[in-house]
């Protein structure tokens, strides 16, 4: 009896190892790993919302100065420093230029990271044997030959142009994991899903399908891929779904036959895994549930508190950390203009008021234009009529608390505290 093994290849992440030596070194063939993560942004849309939303946090409302010394934007752009933030989220490096003159920093621009490579020192009779001591800038390293790569000194090693590595923490010594990685397998089971989806859509809402022609031993080669090609036309695309297609045989036994294979619970399988790969995108970035809801999911199971809670959260497990490691390579940047400054995010404006009124009652947010709008429009509709009863139903139900009641009316709705109070009456039982 002979026995044969099997091996099934496991799952890879298509992850690329940098190769050391050459003249600059990659992450990955031609910066293959930036692109990798790239994909798992374009073709997720959960791993997509939940990094642009994580990024509005980091950069809120900009860099300040706390000593007063500068203003960090006559230097850097919000559009920079949003791309900077983007990247270093996305891919966990960000490579900020630096154009100096007399020795001072004049602007500090985005450099795109599958434009730089890393010049590390491979001599071992040298102290920095091993160590990156300058970077490589090339449009495209897929066209090296028809755009050389062009040399660039690291950070306070000239009085021209420099680029600085700001690196999230990785245990890989050259070119970091962003901290989703552990989500980039579940970020490509979203992106396979809705091309099989897209696939589905085009071959007209059918499962695989076989169609049999009878005597084909009668026809010619070129008569047979006419057939194939006037069939393939008639049923595949969403234009021919629920169509009639009549066919004229001379015979019940030409007559043509059609077998369609469907998998056994497909739509079942596809919100199972659709679901299961969001989750998992989420708990890979750290992200709260309460505050990475899907795009149009609506109720008000969560109150103001669990809000601010989770708020409080996000910032100290994810948004904090990481702006930790950006500010210290900007000080750096920026005390070369003044040593004195202090650079520093600041935090939305409407996140600061809305933390300020759940915790006292007293203050009031600074609404945009847009926002007053939408909430007046809001207490017009049929729809927030029901939301109002909705939260008059969870107070009385004792699943909100009487203050979370009134901070909803106000924050979601835009009614004072006193109009809010008149909605839901006196609290007596809890000022008993």
């Amino acid at each position: 009896m002979k026995v044969q093994h099997f091996e099934f290849s496991a799952y890879e992440t298509g992850i690329e190892k940098p190769a050391v030596g050459t003249k600059y070194t990659l992450n990955g063939v031609d910066n293959y790993n930036f692109k990798r993560y790239q994909d798992a942004y374009d073709d997720s849309p959960t791993n997509a919302f939940i990094i642009k939303t994580i990024v509005n946090y980091i950069v809120g409302d900009g860099l300040i100065d706390k000593a007063g010394k500068i203003n960090p934007h006559t230097y850097l752009s919000k559009q920079d420093l949003r791309l900077i933030c983007h990247d270093f989220k996305l891919t966990g490096s960000a490579f900020p230029q630096i154009i100096n003159l007399s020795s001072k920093p004049v602007k500090i621009k985005h450099t795109p990271v599958q434009r730089v490579g890393l010049n590390i020192q491979t001599d071992r009779n040298k102290s920095d044997f091993m160590e990156v001591n300058g970077y490589w800038w090339c449009w495209d390293y897929k066209k090296k030959y028809q755009f050389p790569p062009k040399f660039i000194p690291m950070f306070g090693d000239s009085q021209g142009i420099e680029i600085m590595h700001i690196k999230t923490l990785s245990s890989e010594p050259y070119f970091p994991f962003p901290d989703w990685f552990s989500g980039l397998k579940s970020a490509g089971i979203e992106s396979a899903l809705i091309d099989d989806a897209i696939n589905h859509v085009t071959r007209g809402f059918q499962g695989k399908t076989i169609i049999n022609v009878n005597n084909g031993s009668m026809m010619s080669e070129d008569e047979k891929e006419a057939v194939k090609k006037k069939v393939k036309e008639g049923w595949t695309g969403t234009e021919n779904a629920d169509g009639v297609t009549i066919s004229v045989n001379e015979s019940a036994e030409e007559a043509i036959v059609v077998d369609t294979i469907e998998p056994r619970g497909r739509n079942d399988q596809f919100v199972t895994y659709d679901e299961t790969a969001e989750i998992k995108l989420m708990a890979a970035h750290s992200a709260m549930n309460i505050l990475f809801q899907r795009p149009g999911s609506s109720g008000f199971s969560n109150n103001a508190d669990e809000i601010a809670t989770a708020t409080d959260s996000l910032y100290l497990g994810v948004i904090n950390p990481m702006r930790e490691i950006l500010l210290d390579a900007f000080n750096q940047i920026f005390k070369k203009i003044d040593p004195a400054c202090d650079i520093d995010f600041v935090n939305f404006k409407q996140e600061k008021a809305i933390v300020s009124d759940v915790q006292d009652g007293t203050i009031e947010p600074i609404l945009s234009d847009e926002t007053s709008k939408a909430q007046a429009q809001l207490k017009g509709s049929v729809g927030g009529v029901q939301s109002l009863l909705e939260v008059q139903s969870s107070y009385a139900a004792g699943t909100t608390t009487y203050e979370s009641a009134i901070a909803i009316l106000d924050l979601i709705f835009g009614f004072n505290r006193e109009q809010a109070i008149r909605l839901l009456g006196n609290p007596q039982k809890e000022l008993q």
